[in-house]
């Protein structure tokens, strides 16, 4: 069991109640483990972790509060609702950065420096971290966590692991965290520190988690068939363009979920690679719904979707991307213009302040969340951002 507060009303800055959350100390929540995901940590091989949902102790119903089931929930109703199925894989990126124990005296925070100052798909990393990145995937392979590649990325000692395209989507959320553990723990064991945060340097690029999704049929003979292709080279089919119209109808207060650190919006810019406007394009890496292309058939096989990084909350973050994009088949939205041919799109929001506001005006996400996880999810937001403008005056 584990008292409700610490699940919804406590703030990443320090162990206490938001009063705002109207969440107190009083209730406890029943964890039910999904034996199913159970890992022997081969880091730390005499423990185990295990994910589960959470319950209310007297009724032992799944607690509003419980984003894991959250996300159940979402592939439970777009597979009952319209035969609709989801593949997502992911790209996790951080920096490895040394304890620089020169600079730090005994009553100063400890400071860092970057295991090198390559640049993007530069090899010093690659050969400088051979033994890190080789103990790493060992780890990952004990844990059964498929990877497709990893790769320098652009700022000093900067890497990506992509995980590999699942079509069970609770396998890779739970995937994601199990990854971002290891990759903690392995980089310690190998005398670094592993940052994930989303602007690790003021002046270089930042770490993402941008995630790849596509589309299936659940109701197909083979339910492992791509949805997203048209019928013809380049083009996408209905059910596509419309996830993708869904997402973007959204996209002003679903980043409030993806991009959930004041430090996120400093990621997020012209020439960032991250998208700063609202709209999508094919194979354009300024655009935040990225569509990409295969080289061979010339098909459209999925959206990659670049306004998440590893301070958001997988579960809560994947099911809402997933929720608003399955909205836009429910409504058969219609896509809009790529951005290559609409120039007028909408700034995204440059805070997190201001994506609050517009996730509370946003009926269709807070009615999908819930008042109560709504309301906590708000108030401790409000309360990080407010101790963040205290901490820098």
């Amino acid at each position: 069991s584990i008292a409700k507060v610490c699940m919804a009303a406590l703030p990443s800055f320090a162990d206490i109640m938001i009063p705002g959350t109207n969440i107190d100390a009083r209730d406890v929540l029943m964890v039910k483990p999904d034996y199913s995901s159970i890992k022997i940590l081969p880091y730390a091989p005499n423990s185990a972790m295990v994910f589960g949902t959470l319950h209310d102790q007297r009724t032992g119903e799944l607690s509003s509060l419980c984003t894991r089931g959250l996300l159940a929930r979402v592939l439970k109703t777009a597979k009952l609702s319209m035969g609709i199925g989801f593949a997502v894989g992911a790209e996790l990126e951080f920096c490895l950065v040394r304890s620089d124990a020169t600079k730090s005296g005994s009553h100063e925070p400890k400071r860092f420096v970057p295991v090198d100052t390559s640049t993007f798909a530069g090899t010093s990393t690659l050969n400088d971290q051979a033994d890190f990145i080789t103990n790493l995937f060992e780890y990952l392979e004990k844990q059964n966590i498929d990877t497709e590649a990893v790769h320098a990325e652009s700022a000093p000692g900067q890497l990506e692991i992509v995980l590999k395209y699942q079509t069970d989507i609770m396998k890779l959320a739970d995937n994601v965290v199990l990854a971002r553990e290891t990759i903690k723990a392995c980089a310690k064991r190998h005398g670094m520190e592993a940052m994930f945060q989303p602007k690790v340097y003021e002046d270089q690029a930042g770490n993402g988690m941008h995630i790849h999704l596509s589309l299936r049929s659940e109701n197909s003979n083979d339910p492992k068939i791509n949805m997203f292709p048209g019928t013809h080279p380049f083009t996408m089919s209905d059910e596509a363009e419309s996830f993708l119209e869904g997402i973007l109808n959204h996209v002003k207060s679903l980043i409030s979920f993806t991009l959930p650190n004041t430090q996120s919006y400093d990621r997020i810019g012209p020439g960032c690679w991250t998208g700063h406007r609202i709209g999508w394009d094919i194979e354009e890496k300024e655009s935040p719904l990225r569509v990409c292309i295969d080289a061979n058939s010339k098909k459209i096989t999925n959206v990659e979707f670049k306004l998440m990084d590893s301070t958001c909350n997988i579960y809560l973050a994947l099911a809402s991307v997933l929720w608003v994009g399955f909205q836009g088949i429910v409504q058969k939205m219609k896509l809009r213009p790529a951005m290559s041919i609409d120039s007028t799109s909408e700034k995204l929001p440059d805070t997190l302040d201001e994506s609050l506001e517009y996730l509370i005006q946003d009926d269709v996400l807070m009615n999908f969340i819930g008042q109560e996880l709504g309301k906590s999810y708000i108030e401790v937001k409000k309360a990080e951002i407010a101790h963040e403008r205290i901490s820098h005056g």
